[in-house]
């Protein structure tokens, strides 16, 4: 389990909320690093959070995400874009050696093709994490903090 601990400052809706969260070591390591900064000093962020046990803005939370959703995410949205520049080069490298009669290039080829279904599976990913309960993937208030914590 990735555990944080943070401050709610946003209901989103009935059961979602913005927290601020202080950037911690895991950070350093994460590839979406600078990407939530909130301040200029780039030392804390903001994360959309489900809110099952009823958060009020300004509460202390500690918020976890099991590392298994972490990396079926992280696998989606890095890896699967990535297989798919792969087949796509190949595809392009198989269609331009068959047809060398018309002039094209079969290495261009093999990266328009590339470009064309890592770009049709960003498509596919974002439509169909649509259809997707988002609660599954998104960080959980484990349980709301005490002043004194």
């Amino acid at each position: 389990m990735i555990e944080e601990i943070g401050t709610v400052v946003e209901l989103k809706g009935k059961h979602t909320v913005m927290v601020m969260c202080k950037k911690s070591s895991l950070c350093e390591n994460c590839a979406s690093n600078g990407h939530c900064a909130l301040d200029d000093d780039a030392r804390t962020r903001i994360i959309e959070v489900h809110n099952s046990l009823g958060a009020g803005v300004g509460d202390r939370v500690r918020i976890v995400t099991s590392t298994r959703s972490f990396l079926q995410s992280s696998f989606l949205l890095y890896i699967v874009p990535l297989i798919a520049l792969v087949i796509g080069a190949i595809a392009g490298e198989l269609v331009g050696e068959r047809i060398i009669d018309s002039g094209l290039d079969p290495n261009l080829l093999s990266a328009i093709f590339g470009v064309f279904f890592m770009t049709g599976s960003f498509v596919v990913i974002r439509v169909g994490s649509s259809a997707l309960r988002h609660e599954n993937y998104m960080p959980k208030i484990s349980e709301i903090l005490r002043e004194d914590s």
